[in-house]
This record gives C-alpha cells, structure tokens and sequence, in this order.
C-alpha cells in the first residue's frame, strides 16, 4: 500500500500546510465518506458544510475552513486533485519482463525489457519499449512502433505503420490506424480506395474506449503530443491533431481536416473535411463545423457562431414562443 505524509503531499502540490504535515494518508476519499488516513478535495464553497464535518485526514483546499482535517491550501483544486490521484494510483507500469504463456509474439518482435504482454495478446514485427503494458486481448500489427511506458488496455488494436510515442494509453477497444473512408464511385458502384499511410500518435496522447484513429491515405493522420480524446470519438484520415487538444465523447473530424493547438471540444461536436480550425478554439456541445475558424475563441451551435451571438439567438427564440421568457 502506497502511503504519504500530509507534509510530503504539499511538497508535491506546491501548496501551503495548515495543521498536522506528520499524518499518514494512503488514498482519496469523498467528503462524506472518508476517514482519517484519507485526504478529501473541495472545489467549491458550496462543499465547505461537509468539509468541516468530514472525518478525512486532509484536504485540498483553496480558502482555510475551520476543520479538524490537515489543510493543504492551494490554488487550483483539480490540477492538485490529479497529482496526489496520480501518486497514489499511477499509470501502470512494466518493472519486470513477463509475456504469457497464451501471447502470441512474433520471433522478429524487438522487446525492450522489462515489457508486460498479457493473455491472449498477439504482437507481430514490431518494436515495443521498455516499461510497456500490453493488456490481454491487445493486437499490436506488424510495422508498428510502440514507445516506453506506454499502456495499451484490453483488447485496443494497433493496426501496421503506426507509432505511439512514448507513455500513451490506449483504453479498451479503442483502434489506432483503420483504414479511412476512401472509395470511388464508378457506374454507380463504390470501388475501395487502398489505405497506404501511417498514424502518428505523440508523447503522453490519451486515446478513449472505442474511440477510432483511421490512417492516412498516402500520408499520415497525427495526434499531437499531450492530446486527450475521450470515448467513442473519430479521428478520419490524413487529420493532424496540434498539441494539448482535448476532445469529450463523441466528437468526430472528417478527414483532412487541421485542428490548432490548445483547442476543446465539448461532447458530440462534429467537424467538417478539409477545414482549418486555429489554436485556441473551444466547441460547445453538439457544435457542428462546416467552415473554418480561422480565429481563436469560443463557438457554439450548428451552423457554428461564436458562442455569445448563440447564445443572445436561443433568448430570442425563446421569447417567441409564448408564455416562455428567459429564465426558462
């Protein structure tokens, strides 16, 4: 069991100490339901009640209370929040070389010790860096690159001429490198478009359950470096994802569109092909793009405005209908 001191976990947050730093905490707990070798989080004011009463032994705070709970004051809760459930529950981690007896691994397979490989998981001519898990179920094809510290979950398929950089985690179910959506029509019939390029997936990218990342045609689709894409989304063929974008559940991007760096998605956000979106955007939820933005900022609805001017047309629309105001 991993156990910290209160002291040495406001070292890790960069926060200020308010009471006993020598109590001995193993985990997280909520408010209400923690006890004393737990340390609780409150984000908000609303949750002060119950952080007074809590029996937790700490708590991450951004305003000291009168608590018998250790205090560790910081200010942003949730970036503090992360680091302390990362310490006690880090991305695994292969520390010891262990492949199962049920793995099917290529003889060509470049291994870089310690790697994990899981039951019934199936590595072709591939490259796989140390302190890498493989989870059963997972199929890494031939031509593919895997970096260090990676954690590939169940059953996730990592299709041939993909690289994943160095600590991605590819959650269940997930496949990275399918082939695009490409095909011409020919008398009336749809003849297949062979899918001849890579994925590139850069360091510490997220990839959720069931998401997909299709290929590129003769190029390469790309993630980039410290992306997260949440569950059931789809990235299409010939894409480049910038740097730390974040996309919630359901989102789509048809193929070869561009997406800036630092961009957000809110959940099923759709967006067109072959568009530009620059750094800095954030979609609202539903939001459906068939233009380029060629400005930062936030937008909303379908067809997509900026988020203010959307929101003064549902007021509008709102007071169209009878007996409904604005409060509705």
């Amino acid at each position: 069991m991993t156990d910290a001191s209160v002291a040495s976990l406001v070292q890790l947050v960069g926060g200020r100490l308010i009471g006993d730093g020598t109590r001995r905490i193993v985990g997280l707990g909520d408010l209400r339901t923690a006890g004393p070798e737990q340390i609780g989080f409150v984000r908000h004011a609303r949750y002060h009640a119950a952080a007074k009463a809590t029996l937790a032994g700490a708590l991450l705070i951004e305003t000291e209370i009168e608590t018998s709970a250790s205090q560790i004051i910081v200010r942003d809760v949730d970036v503090a929040y992360a680091k302390v459930a990362l310490h006690f529950h880090p991305v695994p981690r292969a520390s010891v070389h262990s492949v199962h007896a049920s793995a099917i691994v290529d003889p060509e397979a470049e291994l870089e010790a310690p790697v994990v490989i899981g039951a019934r998981a199936v590595v072709g001519k591939c490259r796989i860096g140390s302190g890498t898990v493989i989870s059963p179920g997972v199929v890494v094809s031939d031509g593919s690159t895997i970096g260090r510290d990676c954690y590939l979950l169940p059953n996730c398929t990592i299709y041939s001429n993909v690289q994943l950089g160095q600590r991605v985690v590819v959650h269940a179910s997930a496949v990275v490198g399918s082939d695009g959506f490409g095909y011409a029509r020919e008398d009336g019939k749809w003849l297949k478009v062979p899918q001849l390029g890579g994925t590139i997936i850069e360091d510490d990218v997220e990839i959720g359950a069931g998401t997909a990342i299709d290929r590129g045609t003769l190029g390469v689709t790309r993630i980039g470096a410290r992306s997260k894409i949440d569950n059931l989304c789809h990235v299409a063929h010939n894409c480049t994802l910038g740097t730390d974008v974040v996309m919630a559940a359901g989102c789509m991007i048809a193929g070869s569109s561009t997406i800036g760096d630092r961009c957000v998605f809110a959940g099923n956000v759709g967006i067109g092909g072959h568009l530009q979106l620059a750094a800095d955007v954030r979609l609202g939820g539903g939001t459906i793009v068939l233009k380029d933005l060629p400005e930062s900022g936030d937008y909303m609805g379908h067809p997509v405005m900026e988020k203010r001017r959307f929101l003064r047309l549902l007021r509008v629309l709102r007071g169209l209908v009878p007996g409904r105001g604005d409060s509705d």
